[in-house]
């Protein structure tokens, strides 16, 4: 009998606990409809998982829509708990984010497409190649506006891969991500392709505008750098950036365009129709690989990592996260730049006044 207390103290305790858990975490609940956006119509039966985030996504229920393409999903939830619902359709993951709060109910709508959409659906609005150098090596940074205009709207997700580019021989480091404008872009594994030096990414491209990031160091020779760089897609638009100071670029059909969207570079435009080798020659100023750091920025900035130096070897996922994330800042400024054309020279002027109305 001396031992009834003792139990009845751990048990005490051990309720309280539960309690204290019962306090944490509530029911929350997510539903939505989900719809075939080349179609029109619901999708019945579809499969539904919900992950959260504890460190990495992890599964935590999972369902079926309605014969009304509708579903339901009732789970525990702490408050400011991260959630992602994701619809895999055809192949194809389909994801949208749901941030509940205690006793929360969100409403997650989903949007599929049918797989189909052709290579000359696909559109390459602008290319944007950034050089930042660093202690004996250039970090090269290549961002590319992708738009899918099929029509039905359907996604484009070849088998044998969507996304085709390649690298200088001498590029080390390679890293890739792909995601929507303005969202979280998400890490590819290039694969190699049939060619030297080429790779392919299997991306999907869903209706409407995506944009692919690839990165790679170059090494330095002494301060300069002389590059082949393999311009291998068509694209509306293409520029060269460079830091504004400790820099000079110089090359065949790369002309300097005035600009302020993004004044902590200078801005080249690039007249290069691939397939084609663009020779290119970096000088840099050795006093600009003082401070060969990238800040994070965003969500980076909350890590115990302030200051990422970036080197020639490949990088970790973390290193490329917050690099990514510093550049795509960069990379959405030049975006903008786009429609702008080098300057006329001063004495074709007035002739070429009566044909800039003509341009977008």
């Amino acid at each position: 009998m001396k031992n009834v207390p003792l139990i009845v103290s751990a048990a005490l305790v051990a309720a309280g606990a539960l309690g204290a858990l019962a306090v944490s975490a509530s029911a929350a609940e997510v539903r939505g409809r989900v719809t075939n956006g080349t179609t029109g119509q619901p999708v019945a039966g579809q499969f539904i998982n919900l992950l959260v985030l504890r460190g990495q996504m992890i599964p935590v229920r999972e369902t079926q829509t309605d014969n009304e393409g509708r579903y339901r999903i009732v789970v525990a939830a702490n408050p400011s708990e991260r959630f992602l619902v994701q619809v895999p359709f055809q192949g194809v993951n389909y994801n949208r984010p749901a941030f509940f709060t205690s006793g929360e109910r969100i409403t997650a709508d989903i949007e599929v497409f049918e797989t189909g959409a052709q290579a000359d659906e696909l559109s390459f609005e602008s290319h944007v190649i950034f050089f930042e150098p660093h202690e004996g090596h250039v970090r090269v940074s290549e961002f590319y506006s992708v738009n899918n205009r099929s029509r039905p709207r359907r996604t484009y997700a070849p088998e044998e891969g969507s996304f085709h580019f390649a690298v200088p021989a001498a590029a080390s480091g390679l890293q890739a991500a792909a995601g929507r404008p303005g969202g979280m872009p998400l890490r590819q594994q290039p694969q190699p392709g049939e060619e030297d030096n080429s790779h392919v990414l299997s991306f999907a491209f869903k209706p409407g505008e995506s944009e692919v990031q690839i990165s790679y160091s170059l090494p330095l020779s002494g301060n300069t750098l002389e590059v082949n760089l393999p311009i291998r897609i068509p694209t509306a638009r293409r520029h060269i950036a460079i830091p504004n100071a400790g820099v000079e670029l110089q090359g065949a059909g790369v002309k300097e365009i005035e600009q302020d969207q993004a004044p902590q570079a200078r801005v080249f435009a690039v007249d290069a129709s691939p397939p084609a080798e663009l020779a290119l020659r970096l000088s840099v100023d050795p006093a600009a690989l003082e401070n060969t750091s990238v800040t994070p920025a965003g969500p980076a900035a909350q890590t115990s990592q302030s200051v990422v130096n970036i080197v020639a070897n490949p990088v970790n996922r973390s290193q490329w996260y917050i690099v990514g994330l510093a550049l795509v800042v960069l990379a959405f400024g030049l975006y903008y730049l786009s429609t702008l054309r080098p300057p006329a020279p001063a004495t074709d002027a007035a002739d070429s006044q009566p044909e800039s109305g003509a341009h977008d």
